[in-house]
């Protein structure tokens, strides 16, 4: 299970960061077309806003995860005693998981919706479809290794407890 969901992370990260690449791409190519020939690429704006904006986002949320990235308020835990923290770290953990999982529900329901009304770009004949599906896809990801961790949660050695290290 660990490496067939680290495969999934890797390859999910590697698309966001190919959706900022070509978020990059499209951009400067758009404000070139606009201010040097005086014709912006149509759609240009969508596509980045509907799509590459998501997948660079939700696409990595695992990976932010476990690299300890994610928002954390730790300044009350820290300073209880040792067997509160485990109870805490476990409550945290499982409202963590929870939560995570009513965001894909609602995310899903909302990709529906989007794909039953045949929702398109405003300037191109593009369904926004599977936008909408890109975000509860990287949850799932994110919540399989939150639940994946939840025997670390009392001793405080989950990722959501961990913080991120600055660069050397």
């Amino acid at each position: 299970m660990n490496k067939w969901h680290a495969r999934c992370e890797v390859l999910l990260l590697y698309a966001g960061a190919v959706a900022v690449f070509v978020m990059m791409c499209l951009t400067a190519a758009d404000a070139v077309a606009r201010y040097v020939l005086n014709s912006p690429i149509t759609g240009a704006y969508e596509i980045t806003e509907k799509y590459l904006m998501v997948a660079a986002v939700f696409l990595g949320l695992s990976n932010g995860y476990r690299e300890g990235a994610l928002i954390r308020v730790t300044f009350f835990v820290d300073r209880v005693p040792r067997s509160v923290q485990f109870f805490a770290n476990h409550l945290a953990q499982l409202v963590s998981i929870a939560y995570a999982a009513v965001l894909i529900v609602a995310t899903i329901q909302q990709g529906l919706r989007v794909v039953a009304d045949h929702t398109e770009l405003s300037t191109l004949p593009l369904t926004v479809g599977p936008a909408h599906f890109m975000i509860p896809l990287g949850l799932a990801v994110m919540l399989v290794l939150m639940v994946m961790e939840i025997p670390k949660a009392g001793s405080g050695q989950s990722h959501l407890f961990s913080s991120e290290q600055p660069a050397a």
